[in-house]
């Protein structure tokens, strides 16, 4: 029950900030972290469009090297046909860094 209550105000913190990440492409509508099997599932009303982006990320990985954060992410699958394919070439699997400002918030998941 605590991890769901963990999980759930993180998803609140994440959506917020992702908000602010985000504004000139769209909003961000529902954020749904699932800290113990490592998944995502949001929403995202982008600018110019007229239905949600539905996004899964079926598990992510969070390291740290150098004193640097990375987020990876498997499993990429979306509302888009076109934008799965993009995902499967250019974000599966791949080490983003992760901004300082958002390091805390996200060492909480883990």
């Amino acid at each position: 029950m605590f991890g769901k209550m963990k999980d759930a105000a993180l998803s609140k913190s994440a959506k917020a900030a992702l908000n602010g990440y985000m504004k000139e492409y769209g909003k961000m509508l529902k954020l749904e972290l699932d800290s113990k099997s490592k998944k995502v599932m949001m929403e995202v009303m982008l600018e110019g469009e007229k239905e949600p982006l539905r996004i899964e990320v079926e598990r992510y990985e969070l390291t740290e090297e150098g004193g640097r954060h990375y987020l990876k992410a498997y499993g990429i699958h979306t509302s888009r046909a076109w934008i799965n394919t993009v995902a499967a070439t250019y974000l599966e699997g791949k080490a983003f860094e992760i901004p300082q400002q958002y390091v805390q918030m996200l060492k909480l998941i883990v």
